[in-house]
C-alpha cells in the first residue's frame, strides 16, 4: 500500500457527479483515506500490485448499516513478449471497490463465480461451501474458507440473494469485514452498480 496521492480531475468529477445522483437517498459521510489503506491491507487480493493509492473513502448509509465505496489506483508492471525481446509493461487503473462490515466474524473466506473446473475439482475435493436454502446462489458461486461452518451461519442473506442476480464480482472475507470488486476500470454505471449492491444489502 502506498500513501495518497491526488487523482486526475476527471475521475474526481465523475466520482463526485456519482454521488450526487444517490444523495437523499443515502447518508453520505466521507471518510479519510488512511482508513481505506487500513481496511484494505485485510486482503490478499490487492497484495499483487506494485503500489496502490487510495481515494475518496466514503462512507453510505442506509437504513440498517453502512458500507463504503472507495477507489483504488492500482499500478502493476506485467511482461509481453514483443517479437525478440521481453518487454515490461507498466498498468495503471483506477478501480471502485466495495467494502461492507459483518456482524460475526467468519474468518477467511473467498466468493467467485464457479467454473466448470471447479465443479470437477470439487466431486473430489468438496472444498466449495454450499447452502442448500439458497441453491441459485451456490450452483452460480464457489464459496472456500477456513472456518465453513461460521460461513454457513454467518453469510449474510441479503449478500446471497443479491449475488444470485448479479456477476463478473469476486468477494474477499476477513474476519468481519468483506472486500467486493468487479476489477474493472472506473466509470459511471460501476460506481452506480456497486452502490446498488451495498444498498441492497443495508436498505
Amino acid at each position: 500500500m502506498s500513501d495518497y496521492r491526488p487523482l486526475n480531475s476527471a475521475t474526481e468529477k465523475l466520482f463526485e457527479a456519482v454521488l450526487q445522483k444517490v444523495d437523499g437517498q443515502l447518508e453520505i459521510s466521507r471518510k479519510d483515506h488512511e482508513l481505506g489503506l487500513r481496511l484494505l491491507t485485510k486482503f490478499d487480493g490487492l497484495k499483487i500490485y506494485k503500489s496502490l493509492f487510495v481515494h475518496h473513502v466514503t462512507e453510505l448509509k442506509g437504513r440498517s448499516g453502512a458500507f463504503i465505496i472507495l477507489l483504488v489506483e492500482k499500478h502493476l508492471t506485467i511482461v509481453e513478449q514483443k517479437r525478440s525481446a521481453r518487454v515490461d509493461k507498466e498498468i495503471e487503473e483506477v478501480e471502485p471497490v466495495l467494502l461492507f462490515s459483518l456482524p460475526h466474524d467468519m474468518g477467511r473466506a473467498y466468493i467467485r463465480e464457479e467454473t466448470v473446473a471447479d465443479k470437477i475439482a470439487d466431486m473430489f475435493t468438496k472444498v466449495d461451501i454450499d447452502f442448500h436454502e439458497y441453491p441459485d446462489f451456490s450452483k452460480k458461486y464457489f464459496v472456500a474458507g477456513d472456518s465453513p461452518d461460521k460461513i454457513r451461519k454467518y453469510l449474510p442473506r441479503e449478500l446471497m440473494e443479491t449475488l444470485e442476480k448479479i456477476s463478473d464480482i469476486s468477494i474477499e472475507i476477513n474476519g468481519n469485514w468483506g472486500l467486493l470488486r468487479t476489477e474493472k476500470n472506473v466509470s459511471e454505471n460501476l460506481l452506480l452498480f456497486l452502490i446498488s449492491i451495498g444498498y441492497q444489502m443495508t436498505k
